[in-house]
């Protein structure tokens, strides 16, 4: 058996490209024989880039948003490389689009995130493209059961099954007890780009909270600027409050770095908000605070609910409420022997990503299967009808 993977950019500075690369990686240990298409000349990641069997496709994300125009472009590439595959697997939503029309009888798999999984549904012009490729599909993957219950209800049936992300266990392997943090100031940590739907308007109200009761604690946000209007008001907000020595954005930061981060803080938030239906359907920063041995605070209604079980591993909180999000940090900050029990209670909770790769290898197998024998019972059925 051999698989097509379709995926945007692999890059592990944003949402997709960390779950694409994550998942890939772990598909080729498990042996698992494939074809993989994306932005190759975009690829961050050496070893994928250097796959014999790696084609190129455009990019929804830095490239084109017009489906029309990306479906254009990559249908007939999708067409040629699945020439001898047996199933294909779109790792990003918008990819299922011109794969849903050149795939003919091979099986269609489509992961669904979060925002462009659900979004389309509500807008006139994208709608048929996205109800062709779910209908044609024959599964559909959500990354988590936040995503699965916002999906029209016609796609929430028998063949949409969550199967969750996974984390690189050794990237963020810690010892039994965190390190010691020594002279460096407790820090609750955010990652993620800067954009309104990250909710970092809400973390820093909670936080100005926690400095009236904490002045020794500060927050630091690692991640990109997406948005710099939305920036722009988020300092002069946080110099509003005082806290211009308290609050560090630290931009893009290495994996390793970012991996040290996770440790050395003393709870990871993030509250995202519903920006237009751009929704955080992911919990990837929640399940890698969690393997880091730290507690996690996120927001209801997101994917954060399947990452965090409220009062054992973290807590969860309406995304609005700066209140509550203060309260819960506060908690962690002045018990730290309760933080740390959460921490390696969340330790317990995360799984790798081999576990998700061999679910879906199951379900490849399972699919081809079932192609396989369709199609002998129907030669079967031919040659007993022939005189």
């Amino acid at each position: 058996m051999r698989a097509l993977l379709i995926t945007d950019t692999l890059a592990p500075t944003y949402g997709w490209g960390r779950y694409a690369i994550g998942l890939i990686q772990a598909l080729q240990c498990q042996g698992l024989d494939f074809t993989l298409l994306s932005p190759k000349h975009l690829c961050q990641v050496p070893d994928l880039s250097a796959l014999p069997n790696h084609g190129s496709v455009s990019s929804f994300v830095s490239q084109t948003r017009r489906l029309s125009k990306l479906t254009l472009v990559n249908a007939r590439r999708i067409r040629r490389a699945l020439a001898d595959c047996d199933v294909v697997h779109c790792l990003t939503e918008p990819s299922a689009v011109p794969a849903s029309l050149v795939c003919g009888a091979k099986p269609l798999v489509v992961t669904l995130h979060g925002t462009y999984a659900v979004r389309p549904f509500t807008r006139s012009g994208e709608r048929w493209w996205y109800e062709l490729a779910y209908r044609r599909a024959r599964r559909l993957y959500p990354v988590s059961e936040f995503t699965r219950s916002l999906l029209p209800a016609r796609f929430r049936g028998e063949k949409t099954r969550v199967i969750p992300e996974g984390v690189d266990i050794e990237r963020f392997r810690v010892a039994d007890s965190p390190p010691p943090l020594g002279n460096e100031p407790p820090f609750l940590l955010s990652v993620g780009p800067i954009k309104r739907r990250k909710g970092y308007g809400a973390t820093i109200e909670a936080f100005a909270r926690v400095h009236a009761a904490r002045p020794d604690a500060e927050y630091w946000i690692a991640g990109g600027v997406d948005d710099r209007v939305f920036l722009t008001k988020l300092e002069a907000r946080i110099a509003a409050l005082g806290l211009e020595r308290s609050i560090r954005f630290l931009g893009v930061i290495s994996d390793d770095e970012l991996a040290r981060l996770y440790r050395r803080c003393a709870a990871f938030w993030l509250l995202p908000v519903d920006d237009d239906l751009q929704f955080e359907g992911f919990g990837l920063v929640y399940w890698e605070a969690l393997a880091s041995g730290r507690p996690a605070i996120g927001a209801r209604r997101t994917g954060a609910e399947d990452a965090i079980e409220h009062g054992v591993n973290g807590f969860l909180v309406q995304a609005a409420d700066a209140a509550g999000a203060a309260r819960a940090a506060l908690e962690l900050l002045n018990h730290p022997d309760r933080a740390d029990a959460m921490g390696k209670a969340g330790r317990q909770r995360v799984r790798p990503w081999d576990d998700a790769a061999r679910l879906l290898i199951d379900e490849y197998l399972d699919l081809t299967r079932t192609v396989a024998s369709r199609a002998f019972g129907q030669a079967g059925g031919a040659a007993r009808a022939a005189p």
